[in-house]
């Protein structure tokens, strides 16, 4: 596998003092020590069905102490996890099961009924009081002995495409995170990111590696609970998307909550250089550091880190590689990437599951970049199709699919990091189309903006021309905007 075993303890293990406080749950006030979560990890493991050979587990993940549990009980236990957003649309979680046929699925209490899976009590409190097992197991299909875990590319859209992950990826990750923020035992984050984020994931392993106590909460950023617990329980560490840290600043909540936070840090997409400007003015101000990332799934979550004393001079950068990790260009200018933490490979099935290591710790990243004089890189655009919205990765091609089966109309998807841009030719629904993207993916109303255009510009070989598309939007703004109110 990628290089060498890292020598730190494994963040899974939970070998640090077993007297000290390692979680504290928000909404129920309930608090484990690392001894306690070590113990309720074992029951955890081993509680779940034995099978002969390695198991693949699904795990509907929520900021709960029993998800916690379940996820570091997969790591230890030797088998695999993917890793799902539990709010994840019923139709598209139905697809994933059907197409990677996990041998068991764990849960909260749901109402969601999963075909040819029978539900059982899993004995054991601490993996959720849901466990469905399937009634006819895939002993024939292999799974790579280093296949530790599976995240989704693209989890807005259920899309079958997961990243595979072995330890070595997460350990490895964790451990150049914990390293360049500086991490100690007293440091104290909230969730304010989804689990099933390979962001927000990277902050249990990294936090956990560093011995520290996670503070869990469902709570968006915008309510009024997440800051009371933030305050409650005096959290350090905030991680957002850029568009968290948008709306933060405007609604003015970071000067008058959160005075406990003493490390901040942002990715996900590019946050506009007027706010960071003013974030890092704001963390002077308070004596903390803010740090902006870069990263991709594929990387199992960072990549690069612009160091929070780094110069006003370098905003937009997305700074150097990480701890273990080194950043190039190559001659067409694509930002290539080497280290422990670069993935196995893409699944599409259960059968890829079988596959080893296909890209040898090189990441090709898909951003065009460049660099400076003193070694920071910027990135200038993008070779794939696929934006970052609100942290989460929009597949544009899987986007024009979805919408296609289901209003059998010629579309094409486009836009920014914060709009998603929908053309149909003109016997298109809009308001439906529209309420539909709002609806399935969960954007805020000024995130989506459809129209009707006369008929698709396409290339000399019949593809889509985006570009041409892109720069004619200006001939249907305005029922776009009026669309969108």
């Amino acid at each position: 596998m990628n290089g060498s075993a890292n020598p730190v303890m494994k963040f899974w293990t939970l070998g640090h003092a077993p007297q000290t406080t390692a979680v504290i749950d928000a909404h129920t006030g309930l608090q484990k020590t690392y001894g306690e979560l070590r113990s309720d990890m074992e029951r955890a493991a081993a509680a779940i069905p034995k099978r002969g050979n390695k198991s693949l587990w699904l795990l509907l993940a929520q900021n709960r102490y029993e998800c916690v549990v379940t996820y570091l009980a997969a790591l230890s236990s030797g088998n695999s996890l993917m890793v799902v957003d539990a709010t994840l649309k019923r139709e598209l979680l139905l697809d994933l099961v059907a197409t990677y046929r996990p041998d068991n699925i764990l849960a909260s209490p749901t109402e969601i009924e999963f075909p040819q899976y029978r539900k059982t009590d899993s004995g054991s409190p601490n993996v959720g009081p849901c466990l469905w097992e399937r009634a006819h197991p895939e002993d024939n299909v292999a799974i790579h002995p280093s296949l530790a875990l599976l995240l989704n590319t693209s989890g807005s859209t259920g899309s079958p495409k997961f990243v595979r992950l072995t330890l070595e990826n997460l350990q490895s990750n964790a451990a150049s995170i914990a390293a360049y923020l500086g991490l100690t035992a007293s440091e104290r984050p909230i969730t304010s990111l989804p689990m099933a984020y390979s962001y927000g994931l990277s902050v249990i392993n990294s936090y956990l590696l560093a011995g520290a106590c996670l503070v869990l909460t469902e709570h968006g950023v915008l309510r009024r609970e997440f800051w009371d617990s933030v305050d409650q329980y005096a959290c350090t560490s905030f991680s957002g998307v850029p568009y968290t840290y948008q709306m933060l600043l405007q609604m003015g909540l970071l000067k008058k909550r959160g005075a406990s936070l003493r490390t901040l840090t942002q990715a996900g997409g590019r946050l506009a250089e007027t706010f960071v400007r003013q974030m890092r003015e704001l963390a002077t101000e308070r004596g903390s550091k803010f740090f902006v990332m870069y990263g991709q799934t594929e990387a199992t979550a960072r990549i690069s880190f612009v160091p929070y004393e780094t110069p006003l001079s370098k905003i937009g950068s997305i700074g150097v590689a990480i701890p273990s990790g080194s950043i190039r260009l190559d001659a067409s200018g694509e930002l290539i990437y080497a280290g422990p933490n670069v993935m196995m490979g893409y699944a599409e099935g259960r059968d890829d599951l079988a596959k080893g290591d296909e890209l040898h710790g090189v990441l090709r990243t898909g951003d065009l970049a460049r660099q400076d004089g003193e070694g920071f890189f910027y990135i200038t655009g993008r070779i794939k199709r696929f934006l970052k919205m609100f942290g989460k990765r929009f597949n544009l091609d899987e986007v024009e699919q979805i919408l296609q089966r289901q209003f059998d109309v010629p579309t094409a998807c486009f836009g920014r990091d914060d709009l998603l841009m929908v053309a149909i030719e003109s016997r298109g629904d809009v308001a439906a189309i529209t309420a539909m993207l709002r609806e399935t993916f969960g954007l805020p109303n000024d995130a989506v903006s459809v129209a009707t255009i006369q008929k698709l510009p396409r290339t000399t070989n019949g593809k889509i021309d985006y570009q041409t598309l892109a720069a004619s939007r200006a001939d249907w703004q305005a029922p776009v905007e009026q669309v969108a109110q």
